[in-house]
C-alpha cells in the first residue's frame, strides 16, 4: 500500500438547561441504592462537607452537566436548596476548580428512612480535562439550621471508593467513606458532556451515481485494504460525475474549533486518471462546500484537510450529523473503471 498525506490549513473561509441533544454521558456510577448516605453540604448545620468519588477519562473532555442525589433531613422544613456547588479534584485530591452558587434542577425520587431524597442536576457546566482520572461531587447549599446527605451506592466503578471531607465532624483532610462508615461506598452520580477530540466513524453511505459493487459501512472505519468499490456508468449529464458516494455519521460536539477530514481512496490506473473532488454538507446554506480537488491516484492514498474556519456549520445543530461526498469525473476513458474508497472519518475537536 502506498500512503500519500496532504495537510491544508484552514482553507474554508449560566443557565441550568435541560439535557442537550449531543451530549452523551461520560461517566456513569448508576442510582442511588438507598444503602447508606453521607453528609455533604454548605452553609447549613454542618459547614464545608464534601464527598467526592473518581471518574476516569480516556480522552481529553468537556464535562457540561453532572447529577447526583440528596437526602434532606427534617429540618429543611420543605425549603429548596438556594444552590448548589461542584468541585472537579485531581487524582491526588488537587482542586481543578470549585463552581459555587449554581442554579439547578431538583426532583423528588422516593424516601430514604423516612426522609426524602432528589435527583439535582446541573447544566450549563464548561469544564476542560485532559484525559485522566479524576474526583468530583456536588452538594448542596442552604439557609440555616438543616442537613443534607449525598446517596452512595455498594457498587464501586472507578479504581476507588467514595471520599469525605469535614472539617465540623473532625476529618480535615480527605479520608475514604470506608474508613468511615466500616463498608466500602461509591457515589451514585453522572457526569454529561462530550470529548474535546471525536473520532467520528462512517454509519452510512449511498452512491446516488455508479455502480456499487461491493463492500459494507464497516468497511470505512480503518485503513485495513477492506474496500467499498464502485464502477462507473453512464454520464447523466455533462456536469455530473460518473461516480458519487455519499457518506454520513454523527458527532456529539456541538460547536467545534476544527474539523479534520479524512479519506483513502484510489481509482483504476488508466491513460488519463478522473477528477476526484471532497465535498462537505454546509447546514447553514444547506449546499455542498468542495474542500479538496486534485487528479485521482492510481493507488491507495490519504488526503486529510483541515478546516479551520467556521467549522461548526458543518454540523447539523442539535442532531450532530455529518456529510462527506466524493465525486469522480468522467477521464475519457473507453472503457469502463472504478473507484475503491478504504477509509473515510472526522476527526472532530471542540
Amino acid at each position: 500500500m502506498v500512503i500519500h498525506q496532504i495537510l491544508m490549513s484552514g482553507i474554508l473561509c449560566g443557565h441550568c438547561a435541560a439535557l442537550a441533544t449531543a451530549q452523551v454521558v461520560l461517566w456513569d456510577n448508576g442510582e442511588f441504592d438507598r444503602r447508606a448516605s453521607i453528609s455533604c453540604e454548605r452553609d447549613t448545620l454542618v459547614d464545608e462537607s464534601w464527598a467526592v468519588d473518581d471518574a476516569i477519562f480516556e480522552e481529553a473532555v468537556v464535562i457540561s452537566g453532572y447529577r447526583w442525589y440528596t437526602i434532606l433531613w427534617e429540618d429543611w422544613a420543605g425549603e429548596r436548596p438556594v444552590a448548589v456547588d461542584v468541585i472537579v479534584l485531581t487524582d491526588r485530591f488537587e482542586k481543578v476548580v470549585e463552581l459555587r452558587d449554581l442554579q439547578y434542577e431538583m426532583k423528588f425520587v422516593g424516601d430514604f428512612r423516612g426522609f426524602p431524597y432528589y435527583r439535582i442536576e446541573v447544566h450549563g457546566l464548561d469544564i476542560t480535562l485532559p484525559s485522566g482520572r479524576y474526583y468530583l461531587g456536588g452538594r448542596p447549599v442552604g439557609q440555616g439550621r438543616f442537613q443534607a446527605f449525598t446517596g452512595l451506592n455498594n457498587t464501586l466503578l472507578g479504581r476507588t471508593e467514595a471520599f469525605w471531607r469535614s472539617k465540623w465532624f473532625g476529618f480535615p483532610n480527605w479520608v475514604s467513606v470506608g474508613a468511615v462508615l466500616g463498608t466500602r461506598f461509591d457515589i451514585a452520580f453522572t457526569v454529561f458532556g462530550h470529548v474535546v477530540r471525536e473520532e467520528v466513524e462512517a454509519e452510512s453511505f449511498t452512491v446516488p451515481l455508479g455502480r456499487h459493487l461491493s463492500g459494507e459501512v464497516s468497511d470505512l472505519h480503518e485503513s485495513d485494504d477492506r474496500y467499498i468499490t464502485i464502477r462507473n456508468r453512464a454520464l447523466m449529464a455533462m456536469t455530473l460525475p460518473m461516480i458519487r458516494m455519499e457518506v454520513q455519521g454523527t458527532t456529539a460536539v456541538e460547536t467545534a474549533s476544527r474539523i479534520t477530514v479524512t479519506v483513502e481512496t484510489a481509482a483504476s490506473n488508466l491513460p488519463k486518471q478522473p477528477l476526484q473532488r471532497l465535498a462537505l454538507f454546509d447546514y447553514a446554506t444547506e449546499s455542498w462546500v468542495t474542500i479538496d480537488e486534485r487528479t485521482a491516484p492510481p493507488v491507495d492514498t490519504v488526503v486529510e484537510v483541515i478546516i479551520e474556519d467556521a467549522p461548526t456549520r458543518f454540523i447539523a445543530p442539535g442532531a450532530g450529523q455529518l456529510k462527506l461526498r466524493l465525486d469522480w469525473f468522467d477521464p475519457g476513458a473507453t472503457t469502463p473503471w472504478g473507484v475503491r474508497i478504504d477509509h473515510t472519518t472526522w476527526t472532530v475537536e471542540r
